[in-house]
């Protein structure tokens, strides 16, 4: 399956905005997030294609595999006995036990002592798998980019944690009685890290930009979707016009980094001097960067916040995964934000630690499914798409492919639940095969493939080229439904085509991780006209929930409305849901004070110990 467990810096597949796509081998799913609200997702949180494999090929297909009666199985099946093979020797090896990150409290407060810092001094080294092409989060949503700037570097407005909003730039905001305006006031005597003044022109310029922004940022733009204006009212003070009433925009500004207007061009938020050299209001500034060799971060001490512990942070950049998980062993690494699927467990054993490193669990809202293209017979019925939902043996390949790092769910989570709406379909093909008898899918005319009203059902599957543990589930999935008599052809693609076949609607199922986050809005990929939702899926109870959902007053009153989408959208299996993934992490002993959000990493109040 995809990268089902992909993490934190750097995606090598092609990102979008929330989802996104695998080559060979995911070498990291989402960033590490420096400031723990940031979400700028990557068309990585939306369609990653399963491809768990950790770095192993799947073998490519052999003379007469294209053929229907081939791809369908057959008695005596070689390829069922090395996958049998390869499950069993998956099975063998127990899963490890894993320590977790406290989640972040409420950020401190101008000028308080930072009293949980027993030191100060010293530099954090991260891994960073993939080099950025540029620093400018308002250009690209890659992964990388916000591993580096995303809290550390810039800021939001609000802050979003697991307490409810909290002031980050803007230290207050009002909401108008009808919800139509939201005043914003952003805090004085801030300064960027080149000594301009920032104010409300900062984040009118900001806003703006991403409302104007190109198809890079389609999630940020989408968050957006309801301010009609951004206006200055005074120096610090902005209002946002509403074109109806949206509490998800304050939502929304948690994610958003604001940045310098004087140093961005007119109408546009490329600047060159920005791509290669941040300037933000944050704890670190920029410091250097050695193309292919690392990014330096300083302290600046003159920011509007305590100042951090750390003198430096400094992001490694280095493809080699086995290069990376050694020197984090022998501690010239600090942070490994992602343990590939191919070195876990055996790779990280207690043994091969030497007490140095401790490995941890990330547990971003990172799930993974099948996206189901409605308007192609039979995909449509519901009846049809639970009894496709039965035929996928999740528990299993859970356990013996993804070694306990996937956890099988039967619907979203939306942050509001760890497994998903009730609990997942079971492996059960009686089950399934009676929902087919029911609702009229049945083999009438005696050719082992069943049919309704004369239309022989035969679907397909794109498969990310490359991806083992997808090539291994959808074999399995393929003799399931010929079991069932229904035929399936798996056909490989690279990551560029899996995405221009999505757009165009030319395909029935394919593979996707979608990357949310806490108390996130699910309009842009279960909603009618949503970005993502590829599949065409139409519901008007959904419609209407999320309607609901936009006019909750805060994330309180949010919290029941997500768990009702949760139950509906679980119920019409718009897409196969299969798992939620969690991310093997090592982090150095030396390190203290880090805090996470999923696999987003908070590193602002880190501090190293002798």
């Amino acid at each position: 399956m995809t990268d089902f467990s992909s993490p934190a810096v750097g995606l090598t597949g092609l990102t979008l905005n929330n989802t996104w796509f695998f080559g060979e081998q995911d070498k990291g799913g989402r960033r590490v997030r420096a400031g723990a609200t940031s979400t700028v997702l990557a068309l990585a949180a939306s369609i990653a294609v399963l491809t768990a494999g950790g770095g192993c090929r799947s073998s490519r297909k052999k003379d007469g595999q294209n053929d229907p009666a081939a791809s369908a199985g057959s008695k005596s099946d070689p390829k069922s006995d090395k996958n049998a093979s390869l499950l069993r020797l998956a099975a063998s090896t127990p899963p490890l036990d894993m320590a977790t990150l406290p989640t972040p409290g409420a950020p401190p407060t101008p000028g308080a002592a930072a009293t949980h810092i027993s030191r100060t001094g010293g530099m954090l080294r991260v891994h960073l798998d993939s080099e950025p092409p540029h620093l400018n989060p308002l250009v690209d949503s890659d992964a990388s980019i916000a591993s580096v700037v995303d809290g550390l570097v810039y800021e939001t407005l609000i802050e979003c944690t697991p307490a409810g909003y909290q002031p980050g730039l803007a230290e207050r905001w009002d909401v108008s009685n009808d919800g139509l305006r939201v005043v914003l006031h952003v805090r004085q005597g801030i300064r960027w890290h080149d000594h301009h003044v920032f104010s409300g022109v900062d984040v009118q310029g900001t806003l703006e930009r991403v409302m104007r922004s190109s198809s890079n940022l389609p999630i940020a733009r989408a968050e957006l979707g309801d301010v009609d204006s951004v206006e200055i009212a005074a120096d610090h003070v902005v209002r946002l016009n509403l074109r109806r009433r949206s509490d998800l925009t304050l939502r929304a500004l948690c994610d958003i980094p604001i940045l310098p207007d004087h140093l961005m061009k007119v109408g546009s938020a490329e600047s060159p001097a920005l791509a290669k050299q941040p300037i933000g209001t944050g704890p670190f500034k920029f410091l250097s960067w050695d193309r292919g060799k690392r990014i330096r971060l300083g302290r600046f001490n003159e920011g509007w916040r305590p100042a951090p512990a750390l003198d430096e942070i400094v992001f490694d950049l280095e493809a080699d995964a086995v290069r990376a998980l050694n020197r984090t062993r022998r501690g010239d690494l600090d942070v490994l934000p992602r343990v590939l699927d191919a070195h876990y467990p055996e790779q990280v054993e207690p043994a091969t630690l030497h007490g140095a490193v401790t490995l941890y669990r990330l547990t971003p809202e990172r799930t993974s499914f099948l996206v189901v293209n409605h308007r192609r017979f039979p995909l449509g019925d519901p009846q049809f798409r639970r009894a496709l939902a039965l035929l996928w043996d999740r528990a299993r390949f859970a356990h013996e492919l993804h070694k306990d790092l996937a956890h099988p769910i039967g619907g979203p989570t939306f942050g509001a639940s760890t497994s998903g709406s009730g609990a997942p379909p079971p492996f059960d093909r009686p089950r399934a095969l009676t929902i087919l008898e029911d609702a009229g899918y049945r083999d009438n005319d005696a050719d082992g493939v069943r049919d309704r009203a004369g239309r022989p059902i035969r679907l397909s599957l794109l498969e990310t080229t490359g991806s083992r543990s997808l090539a291994l589930e959808a074999h399995a999935f393929t003799l399931e439904l010929r079991k069932a008599g229904i035929l399936l052809d798996i056909i490989p693609a690279d990551a560029p085509t899996i995405l221009a076949r999505l757009r165009k609607g030319d395909f029935d199922l394919a593979p996707m991780v979608w990357e949310g986050r806490p108390d996130e809005d699910p309009t842009e990929l279960f909603g009618a006209d949503g970005i993502f939702n590829f599949g065409g899926y139409r519901s008007t109870a959904v419609e209407s929930a999320l309607d609901e959902l936009r006019a909750a007053p805060g994330p309180a009153e949010r919290r029941p409305i997500l768990a009702r989408l949760e139950s509906l959208i679980a119920d019409d299996q718009p897409v196969i849901f299969l798992y939620r993934h969690d991310v093997p992490a090592l982090i150095s002993n030396r390190v203290q004070g880090l805090t996470a959000i999923g696999d987003r990493l908070d590193l602002r109040h880190v501090w190293i110990t002798p």
